[in-house]
């Protein structure tokens, strides 16, 4: 039997099989072995992850952070799972060495690619990571930024295509067509809403605080950029609430801080993509579709401050992700 398994179950499961074993030398008598669960696609992935970046040492020609993000990210993918030697039928896979860059090469291409295929609530760590090992590694290896760019973006439209024909509904990757949350559903359409809001609110800065940076910046070009993209964002949940349910735009937002100069001009974006990722997370823990998004605003955040390795936090007892605050 097929189904998803949590992070946390599994780790229970290995406890418990490491106790059965112990009873079983005790003379218990088991009549019945334990049933092992068998991990859906997503479940895999995470599992192959979190082999690769126990496999993977910095080097000295990764970047002078590797070190410290490779912990991040191994805390936030979890650890390496399998069924306990008692009642494995097979041995478990195993990753080779690796540097800090080439596992990023190869950790973001297999969640890029997967995309259009992930589910359960483990989209956002499994993002998040990839998103996190690309634009870090890309500090001394771009073309990995620009792989992981083109191969996000076809998996987005991958996923688009791949969704049903049917009026509020998509395709489940590991089983029937489930619904999908339409703008008459109460939580959906507040929920379209604070990404529409945070969008508008982020053009908006984006606008003001572009006049801060040289005309042929790094910072002035992304920042014209990033308006394109918001705008494609917004348009996206407006498709979604529909005429009716689409809340106005106000008529200004509250910048904190007020851009006057390229230092405050900075800091402003970077609080702009960090309430853009806040927002996006609930839609993100239920659609791989958002994956684009989150790309779009880590990216631009990476002009502003040195690439951030997580965009959310993950040390609650739940496993889940959470925004930073």
């Amino acid at each position: 039997m097929r189904f998803p398994v949590s992070r946390r179950a599994l780790l229970l499961l290995g406890a418990s099989g490491a106790s059965l074993g112990l009873l079983s030398g005790c003379g218990v008598r088991l009549d019945a072995p334990p049933d092992v669960p068998t991990l859906d696609e997503t479940n895999r992935l995470r599992n192959r992850i979190a082999r690769i970046l126990a496999a993977t040492t910095a080097e000295d020609t990764d970047p002078e952070t590797a070190g410290e993000d490779l912990q991040k990210l191994r805390a936030a993918i979890g650890p390496v799972w399998a069924p306990p030697a008692e009642i494995a039928t097979e041995p478990p896979p195993t990753e080779e060495p690796r540097t800090y860059i080439d596992a990023a090469e190869v950790v973001s291409t297999a969640v890029f690619d997967a995309v259009p295929t992930l589910s359960s609530a483990l989209i956002p760590v499994l993002i998040d990571v990839a998103t996190g090992l690309a634009l870090t590694a890309g500090t001394e290896h771009a073309e990995i930024i620009r792989s992981a760019d083109a191969l996000i973006r076809d998996s987005h439209e991958s996923g688009r295509a791949g969704a049903s024909g049917e009026p509020g509904s998509a395709t489940e990757p590991n089983g029937p067509a489930v619904p999908s949350p339409s703008a008459e559903d109460s939580t959906a359409a507040p929920r379209w809403n604070a990404i529409l809001d945070q969008a508008r609110a982020a053009s908006y800065g984006y606008e003001r605080l572009a006049v801060n940076f040289d005309a042929k910046s790094r910072q002035r070009k992304r920042a014209v950029a990033r308006l394109e993209s918001l705008g494609s964002l917004s348009g996206e949940m407006l498709e979604k609430l529909g005429e009716k349910n689409a809340e106005p735009g106000a008529p200004a937002w509250k910048l904190d801080p007020t851009p006057t100069d390229s230092e405050t001009a900075e800091e402003l974006a970077l609080s702009l993509e960090d309430g853009v990722a806040a927002a996006l997370l609930p839609w993100l823990q239920t659609d791989a579709r958002a994956a684009l998004r989150l790309w779009e605003s880590a990216r631009a955040r990476a002009v502003f401050a040195h690439p951030q390795v997580l965009r959310y936090s993950y040390s609650g007892n739940t496993g889940e992700a959470e925004a930073k605050r």
